[in-house]
């Protein structure tokens, strides 16, 4: 899924107007992502709950209820005049940039649902073993993203913004189809698998899963902020086009630990097997931020954005300092990741939203503060996401440490949660 970014840039960058319209994709996908927030911890929720016949029935009927809210939402941000509002004068973002994220976001209008339906249906291929089947999808996703983007960029005469967002939802409507008709023998047999302990009731799939939607919502606001923060920086288109060349590639190294939470959850059994998960997520996080810092030191991270993505010489040149400055995330990341899979096992789904609000107030000071002392735009966005993480890093670790947790698998008493 990293590569959905570095694919759109690329044919971004190679058709007109590829400033703004990069600039543009940058709040395409932030406000995008924040729109879908309620359906992304679908994943976890199903991987965690959906476990047995009535437990999927009531989680089928939540999902439904989820993806017709986001659904709305979106249409309401986008087709309202609340879309000026947040846009011009929340965010800051300049007229014709964000003209031309409105039509993207317009194409987009059914994105969540695509995605909330498909990661519903993934949970539940997680937890009974299936994931070769996700990767698959993933595979196919791609595949069509790179055939409508070259198709339309070749032959549609569609701006860059419409072309790519186009891309974006045709994969992603690929990705939720596959997956709803691979996943069916596995969805037939949780349905066919009785009750054998205290069924699911909606009042408890609500107090699960959406200290986790409100988590997530918080976290993203993450992209909003820091591009409020580079559309208040000078040069706010140039910052805003850098980042998004920057982010796309950073993403690359960030996504594999964003699926580590659901490993850690199943696979997590017992006393003994956290240290092993702990060591593989530690593993996988260094790994990931040597990488990137290897790239940065040796420049070849500017190789990237200028040949691979074709990017122009001034965008990847404050895009690696952007890439530099955020080498740590990876890392953060996978710490992160670890201590979320464990507390999720223990239905200490509080605790995350704790995190998160401590590490928003941080991130949106640090933008704040970083604006005002009128720093360059690399230092606003690597030293804002590097505070964040951090700053939920160490609530999560500091929670986890003095809670007292029930069984792998059982709900937590609401005054522990709390």
């Amino acid at each position: 899924m990293g590569l959905d970014g570095p694919i759109s840039v690329a044919v971004l960058s190679d058709l007109p107007y590829a400033r703004v319209n990069t600039a543009a994709f940058l709040i395409i996908i932030a406000v995008a992502m924040w729109i879908e927030s309620p359906v992304i911890d679908l994943l976890s929720t199903a991987t965690t709950l959906g476990k047995d016949g009535p437990s999927l029935a009531v989680l089928n009927r939540f999902v439904a209820y989820l993806v017709l809210w986001v659904t709305l939402a979106h249409a309401f941000v986008t087709l309202t005049p609340a879309y000026w509002v947040i846009t011009e004068q929340i965010l800051g973002v300049k007229p014709d940039v964000a003209q031309a994220a409105r039509f993207g976001l317009a194409i987009m209008l059914p994105w969540s649902g695509f995605i909330g339906w498909r990661r519903s249906r993934q949970g539940l291929l997680i937890r009974n073993g299936a994931t070769r089947l996700i990767g698959i999808g993933t595979l196919l996703r791609v595949t069509v993203l790179i055939i409508a983007d070259w198709t339309l960029a070749r032959w549609s005469g569609f701006s860059g913004i419409v072309t790519a967002s186009i891309g974006l939802l045709s994969s992603v409507a690929a990705e939720a189809i596959f997956t709803h008709f691979v996943s069916r023998p596995t969805v037939a047999k949780v349905a066919a698998t009785p009750a054998t302990g205290p069924v699911l009731s909606m009042r408890k799939l609500f107090g699960f899963h959406m200290p986790l939607t409100a988590t997530t919502m918080m976290k993203l606001m993450t992209g909003p902020v820091v591009a409020a923060g580079l559309a208040r920086s000078f040069q706010p288109t140039h910052s805003l086009a850098a980042y998004e060349v920057a982010g796309t590639v950073l993403f690359l190294f960030r996504a594999i630990a964003f699926c580590l939470p659901e490993v850690v959850i199943a696979l997590y059994s017992n006393d003994a097997t956290r240290p092993v998960l702990r060591k593989f997520s530690l593993a996988i996080g260094a790994a990931s931020s040597g990488l990137l810092l290897f790239l940065g030191i040796t420049r070849l991270d500017v190789f990237i954005f200028t040949k691979l993505l074709h990017a122009q010489a001034d965008l990847a040149e404050m895009g690696h300092w952007m890439f530099l400055t955020s080498a740590l995330a990876p890392l953060l990341d996978a710490c992160m990741a670890y201590v979320l899979g464990v507390l999720t096992a223990h239905h200490l789904t509080m605790a995350r939203m704790a995190a998160v609000l401590g590490s928003s107030v941080l991130m949106a000071a640090t933008v704040a503060v970083t604006v005002s002392m009128k720093l360059a735009p690399p230092l606003i966005s690597g030293l804002a996401m590097t505070v964040a993480l951090s700053s939920e890093l160490l609530i999560l670790a500091i929670y986890w440490r003095n809670a007292r947790p029930g069984p792998v698998g059982s709900f937590a008493p609401v005054s522990e949660a709390a």
